[in-house]
């Protein structure tokens, strides 16, 4: 692989700064279409957006309305990772002013980290609560407000994040389906195993910390009430989320 994506994804912020960034983008009841994206502020929150939502959920969308076949709810989170940088992002179902769906509520935090498993203990409460918060508030004004207060008690946490201690590593099992992706040759690779952890901070940074590296960036999601964890590795193409859909 030798694209931009290899080359630029989830290398924005200095080495050893400590800092995160709160977006907010996809279907709200406030807006009559897709919402004004809020905070999409680094290259690399720009590229997920399109990888992900322009191109991967837009494409979910249109498979959804053509086929009958039932589905499973956006409600999952996403890990994005490459060394000490990441995006996690939160996906929930929504739908805009005018009634229309098929398209989620997206929150994210693109953050630099010293100890993923802490930047996570910190940034999936917060983002998980942002969101919810911002699904249920009825304008933009107060949208835009939730995002602003967000931001800051989160760039404020991630100055002064307390050590949990020992991090957990990945199992033997979960290293044998992280190397069976990373020996995907090309294209987007994707692999599911059962979640052995309640604690998804541990979870994600245990997978994360295996998988992500000289490699190319890596990607967890795990879905709400879901015994399954789909770890994948490569750039997508428009149809390779398909799997957030798959019940």
């Amino acid at each position: 692989m030798d694209s931009a994506f290899q080359k630029s994804f989830l290398r924005d912020f200095p080495q050893g700064k400590t800092t995160a960034v709160l977006a907010l983008f996809g279907k709200h009841p406030a807006w009559n279409d897709h919402m004004d994206d809020l905070g999409l502020s680094t290259p690399s929150l720009r590229t997920c957006k399109k990888l992900l939502y322009l191109q991967g959920i837009a494409s979910n969308a249109a498979r959804q309305q053509s086929t009958a076949a039932e589905v499973a709810a956006y409600g999952h989170l996403l890990l994005w990772s490459r060394g000490r940088e990441a995006i996690l992002l939160r996906l929930v179902e929504s739908e805009d002013g005018r009634g229309r769906s098929y398209f989620p509520l997206v929150g994210a935090i693109h953050f630099e980290s010293g100890s993923l498993q802490d930047a996570l203990r910190v940034s999936i409460t917060a983002l998980q609560t942002f969101t919810k918060n911002c699904a249920h508030l009825g304008s933009r004004h107060d949208v835009l407000e939730e995002h602003r207060h967000t931001q800051a008690r989160i760039s404020e946490d991630f100055r002064h994040i307390p050590p949990s201690g020992s991090v957990e590593a990945a199992a033997a099992t979960e290293i044998d389906a992280i190397r069976q992706v990373l020996a995907t040759p090309a294209g987007f690779a994707c692999v599911r195993l059962p979640a052995t952890r309640y604690d998804l901070s541990q979870s994600f940074a245990a997978l994360a910390s295996a998988g992500s590296g000289e490699q190319g960036p890596f990607l967890i999601a795990q879905g709400e009430a879901n015994p399954f964890i789909t770890l994948c590795h490569g750039e997508p193409d428009k149809g390779d989320f398909w799997f957030l859909r798959e019940s």
